[in-house]
């Protein structure tokens, strides 16, 4: 999706049938690893209260946004939060962080403000680094920042303004979500099928565009979230149903079983979406 900035949105409700805490967190961890594996630009998390049972949307949130802090700074950006129990059973993420030039971009934080237009950051080298403030900016103790790194022994690097890799969270209303992109596609089994030849249709309209992708939650789907009956949901790609939503996909048209798990749905949607020409 060169070009093309990509938003996931979920509910709330996403981990509604987790019998504890430890499978909540393996569920979410693996939306997380979707969510890295296509590039996904944002996580959002949009409220449904109606679904939610134990585990809400600030539950929610808080992993994701730990999914998307580098291993290496999770200890200095994370205190212990019950919410993050059961951490160790989530995968790893691993952002692809190289360039073209063959450098990376890490994410930092910076640690102090010195004299003389230099701060001080750690960005998982064995050291914090002291890198030239960039002109014009002002940095304090705890800002996020990134790293381009050129050279590791010896070390060569500079701060930039270029996204960090790997994905951010964010909390926002499902009306607001998809007001904030040029293309929104809801995924329901009442969908249009996508087939080979419908796939081209849909690559034209999210080619170097803003789009958003949302989901629903388990035994409640978008729909259900949004009050339509199922029969209301249109298969037409040119059909309007006031939902906000350009796009209605089924994804799996062949679906084998009777539920689809969110995390298994995002992989699959994004997969044919994220497709190069």
């Amino acid at each position: 999706m060169n070009g093309t900035t990509l938003d996931v949105l979920v509910p709330s409700s996403l981990v509604r049938e987790a019998e504890d805490g430890r499978e909540a967190t393996r569920k979410l961890g693996y939306v997380a690893r979707a969510a890295t594996v296509f590039r996904a630009d944002r996580l959002v998390v949009f409220p449904d209260r109606e679904g939610e049972r134990r585990r809400g949307g600030e539950y929610v949130r808080t992993v994701l946004e730990y999914c998307a802090t580098p291993a290496y700074l999770r200890k200095e950006v994370w205190e212990k939060r019950d919410e993050l129990r059961h951490a160790g059973v989530l995968p790893p993420m691993r952002p692809a962080r190289s360039g073209p030039d063959g450098s990376e971009l890490r994410e930092g934080i910076v640690t102090e403000v010195g004299p003389e237009g230099r701060v001080r950051v750690n960005c998982g080298t064995q050291h914090p680094i002291s890198l030239h403030a960039s002109p014009g900016r002002e940095y304090a103790e705890g800002e996020r920042v990134t790293v381009r790194v050129s050279s590791r022994e010896p070390v060569r690097a500079r701060l930039t303004d270029d996204p960090a890799p790997g994905f951010r969270v964010a909390g926002a209303d499902l009306e607001d979500a998809l007001a904030a992109a040029e293309t929104a596609i809801a995924t329901s089994r009442h969908g249009r099928e996508l087939s080979v030849s419908g796939l081209a249709d849909v690559r034209t309209r999210t080619r170097d565009t803003h789009v958003a992708v949302a989901f629903g939650s388990p035994g409640r789907g978008l729909p259900a979230i949004l009050g339509m009956d199922a029969e209301d949901v249109p298969v037409d790609p040119d059909a309007t149903d006031g939902s906000g939503f350009d796009l209605w996909l089924n994804a799996i048209p062949r679906q084998g079983s009777e539920v689809v798990r969110t995390e298994e749905a995002i992989f699959a949607a994004l997969s044919p979406l994220t497709l190069t020409e």
